[in-house]
């Protein structure tokens, strides 16, 4: 009866350890299958944020970059458009100036036959002082054109300004 009882009890304790072994080994399983599953979903969520991480930035990045290049465009355009308002205004001046002296040039050639005054003596040392060419028109022509350039310069400032 002993023996029956002892090999009743190997024989049970023996069914129960093999069988904690087998749930054992099938809950490592499902452990090490839920880890790997954490994992995997960290690895992806990780993946995910850096590509949007690095998509974002690249469209700021692109984005900087298009501003500055419209900038410049900006300014290029503004310097030239400055440059050949400036260029026109003093080739216009210079036509004035050199239609001022040809208009002198013929007053003081037009020979006998035209009526000649002469101009009082204070208007005319006034006029033809020792500056040579220089006489007080062309003077007057020269600041009344740099003042018509700066009032361009200015409207066109204020305006541009304005419009951004």
């Amino acid at each position: 009866m002993k023996k029956s009882i002892f090999i009743i009890s190997f024989i049970i304790l023996s069914l129960f350890f093999s069988c904690s072994f087998v749930f054992a080994e099938n809950a490592g399983e499902q452990v090490v299958n839920g880890i790997r599953d954490t994992v995997g979903g960290v690895e992806n969520a990780a993946e995910d944020a850096t590509n949007n991480a690095g998509g974002a930035i690249k469209n700021g990045a692109n984005a900087v970059k298009d501003t500055t290049e419209n900038a410049a465009n900006d300014v290029k355009n503004t310097a030239e458009n400055m440059g050949d308002d400036v260029k026109e205004s003093g080739e216009n001046m210079g036509n004035n100036i050199q239609n001022t002296m040809n208009d002198n040039n013929n007053e003081n050639n037009q020979g006998n036959d035209s009526y000649t005054a002469t101009r009082t003596a204070a208007e005319n040392s006034a006029n033809t002082s020792n500056s040579g060419w220089m006489n007080r028109d062309i003077w007057t022509w020269i600041v009344v054109g740099i003042i018509t350039i700066v009032i361009i310069a200015l409207i066109w400032y204020y305006v541009s300004r304005n419009n951004h």
